[in-house]
């Protein structure tokens, strides 16, 4: 693929939309780390962690509960009858974030995102020997690149 193809394929509305995601996430993390250091150094790791994942998931729910009130009302009602199902979900999630938190109050955003990145490496095993999908060629590939990143940015790191 050239350049020319590059820049037209980038200019698509997907991948508009992904490339907003992205610089969305970044300057949430950024927006992250800077909260955590805003607790101070004498504020334990796993207090800031907790604390911001509060504050995140309330701000979270407020803005998107406040949505779905008021364009969605039907399917709001919907979400909340299945609370018992969504439950696990949530709770994973919950953790999950709690420890990107934990990560951002002890590092550098991108070392953090970078080696992070070791998730996919775990859904594809996830999906493949739990959920019985074919891992094809092309996500391998991937995958060589996303350990050779993390790699990369660990090794860098030590120096």
């Amino acid at each position: 693929m050239g350049l020319r193809e590059l820049l037209r394929a980038s200019a698509q509305p997907a991948a508009l939309c992904g490339l907003g995601a992205g610089f969305a996430f970044a300057m949430t993390a950024l927006a992250l780390r800077a909260a955590s250091l805003d607790l101070g150094v004498d504020t334990a790791v796993a207090v800031k962690a907790t604390l911001i994942l509060l504050v995140t998931n309330l701000c979270q729910t407020l803005v998107q509960g406040g949505y779905m009130a008021l364009r969605t009302p039907t399917e709001l009602r919907a979400c909340l009858g299945l609370w018992r199902r969504a439950a696990p979900v949530g709770i994973l999630s919950a953790l999950g974030s709690g420890c990107w938190f934990a990560g951002f109050a002890l590092t550098h955003v991108a070392l953090v995102r970078g080696l992070g990145q070791v998730e996919i490496l775990f859904t594809l095993l996830i999906g493949h020997f739990y959920l019985k999908e074919r891992v094809r060629t092309g996500e391998i590939a991937g995958l060589v690149l996303v350990t050779l990143g993390v790699l990369g940015i660990a090794f860098a790191d030590m120096h």
